[in-house]
């Protein structure tokens, strides 16, 4: 497989995929277990699978019920959940602050990557 037929599987949600998949670029570390009570809680049935695939059948599962917009609010709440665990922990250990505030950043900038990308292109 060349690197041209690997971008031909891209999928309409591949920034958003590879940014929350990568915990560098996100901050983050979503388990296949939360993506799947996220995907119940907007009555979509998942199966275990390795993140990634959990992840891109998610979003191609609520593109195909139309709740984009329902999702957000759901990654959000997971995100600040997340952001305040790193504030405990940089309270815990003050000489893993500057670490964890950069995660803490990430993680709040994924917010913003999450609302444009299911946002989409308004001229398509």
């Amino acid at each position: 497989m060349t690197k041209r037929d690997r971008k031909s599987e891209n999928t309409k949600f591949a920034i958003l995929e590879n940014h929350f998949v990568n915990t560098f670029f996100s901050g983050l570390y979503i388990s296949s277990t939360e993506m799947i009570e996220i995907a119940k809680k907007l009555d979509i049935s998942l199966q275990m699978n390795p993140r990634e695939m959990v992840l891109k059948n998610l979003l191609t599962e609520v593109d195909k019920a139309h709740k984009l917009q329902e999702i957000i609010p759901l990654f959000n709440a997971l995100i600040d959940d997340r952001v305040q665990q790193f504030h405990r922990l940089s309270l815990e250990y003050p000489n893993a602050r500057v670490a964890v505030a950069a995660l803490a950043q990430k993680a709040n900038s994924s917010k913003t990557i999450l609302a444009r990308e299911l946002r989409g292109n308004p001229y398509e």
